[in-house]
């Protein structure tokens, strides 16, 4: 089996890095550069890359320093040149040991119903057949829409339960965003349970 190891991003590669998310994910999908890179400074959000023999081949931004000990991964990506080779698995692997400590890791993946075509779709569910098979599971009854992109939640528990999570992701998301967001912008996370 191949070795990866998980880095901390310094400072200095997180323009780099940036460079990346905006190729790697639709605007709207992650904040501006300026937002991110306090976040990080501030210890809201670490950015952490996996690399093999001084090569990085992904990289992630979560937020995991909330006193819920709830970790999001509000981004995560695979370079292109080695997608399709495992190492998005072994990235989640990764991130489950190094956040065992942890009650669950959470992560956001964009409905497929509000696709606006069918490859767009299909790329979306292709995202949560990964996340599935990493371990993580679609949390049921809820609405969610994080910046007015709307999203289903899905979990991974750690030292948490299922069922404790699916009765209070609400707050756990809530806790999660106040933190990252302040009281300024709370208002553009939207959450029903029903």
């Amino acid at each position: 089996m191949t070795e990866y190891s998980i880095r901390k991003i310094e400072n200095h590669e997180l323009k780099e890095i940036f460079r990346h998310i905006e190729k790697d994910f639709a605007q709207g999908e992650y904040a501006p550069y300026e937002v991110l890179y306090q976040q990080i400074q501030n210890g809201g959000q670490e950015g952490l890359a996996l690399y093999q023999a001084e090569q990085n081949m992904a990289y992630a931004i979560c937020a995991g320093s909330n006193p819920n000990r709830f970790v999001l991964i509000s981004l995560l990506a695979v370079y292109e040149q080695f997608r399709g080779q495992g190492i998005g698995s072994a990235f989640l692997r990764g991130l489950r040991n190094k956040y065992s400590d942890k009650q669950g890791i959470i992560v956001e993946v964009e409905k497929p119903e509000e696709a606006n075509n069918k490859e767009e779709a299909d790329n979306r569910k292709k995202r949560i057949e990964f996340y599935k098979k990493a371990g993580f599971y679609l949390i049921p009854d809820i609405n969610y829409s994080i910046w007015d992109v709307p999203m289903h939640l899905m979990a991974m528990p750690i030292l948490n339960s299922i069922e404790s999570i699916n009765q209070n992701i609400g707050s756990i998301i809530y806790d999660i965003y106040i933190q990252l967001m302040g009281k300024r912008y709370i208002h553009k996370l939207k959450f029903n349970h029903f």
